[in-house]
């Protein structure tokens, strides 16, 4: 009888196994969506137009853009149920190139978003490892060739001083000091498998006053490597993390 039931035991146990390999294993497929981002930069609202434009910040300097480029990295969409998906990106905005600063995310999972989150600058592991590709070649003109990194966000243009008389503006944020982590709430994005567009809007006078007043008469000239600089990275970087807001969804 024993012998019986461990030959029907052992019987069992080989029909299972069989039908265990001809059985082809489950796979969960998630449906995802195209997401198309777009950097809209502006000035206290209003969509950055020409170089010889004069705008005014929130110390009462006029100033001018002759050049603004900044990097939005490594971003991550946050759903209802605070599951993030990250993208990995490293994406260089510049009001040169309107082309350049609307870019595609792919394979993000069907769900509705509250919150983007991303880095403005570059992480300390790619920001140290030298010439690379994509949007952090060289020939963007971002990676300092005196100095080690990248230089996360970049001004240039002209301010008028004290005498009212035209003096060069330059500003060079980089360094571990002055990369910023930004958050940005978002009115419950819906992606449903159709190709989403979302704006992100920028305004340039935040990144002056928003939390820390930037007067260009005492920070007109920085480049992120003096002692004297350490401050003005500071305030920079606090500036920018609370400079960027939602603009519309389609």
């Amino acid at each position: 009888m024993k012998i019986t039931h461990l030959s029907t035991l052992i019987i069992a146990i080989t029909l299972l196994i069989a039908c265990s390999k001809n059985t082809p294993p489950t796979v969960l497929t998630v449906a995802t969506t195209n997401l198309s981002i777009t950097f809209n930069n502006t000035v206290n609202g209003k969509t950055i137009s020409s170089s010889d434009t004069n705008y005014r910040n929130a110390a009462g300097n006029l100033y001018t853009i002759n050049l603004l480029k900044y990097y939005v990295t490594n971003m991550v969409l946050v759903d209802e149920n605070n599951k993030e998906w990250f993208a990995k990106n490293y994406h260089l905005i510049n009001i040169d190139e309107p082309a350049q600063n609307t870019f595609l995310l792919s394979g993000i999972p069907n769900a509705k978003y509250t919150k983007m989150k991303f880095i403005l600058g570059v992480d300390s592991l790619r920001n140290t490892t030298g010439l690379q590709d994509g949007f952090l070649d060289p020939s963007y003109g971002m990676l300092w060739d005196w100095n080690t990194g990248y230089i996360f966000f970049k001004h240039e243009g002209n301010y008028k001083n004290t005498l009212n008389e035209n003096k060069p503006l330059r500003l060079h944020l980089g360094k571990d000091l002055g990369r910023g982590n930004v958050e940005v709430n978002l009115p419950m994005v819906n992606l449903n498998g159709a190709l989403s567009k979302l704006t992100i809007d920028f305004d340039l006078n935040k990144a002056y006053a928003v939390q820390n007043t930037i007067d260009f008469n005492t920070d007109n000239d920085r480049q992120s490597t003096a002692a004297a600089d350490t401050s003005w990275m500071s305030n920079m970087r606090r500036n920018l993390e609370k400079s960027f807001t939602f603009g519309k969804a389609e």
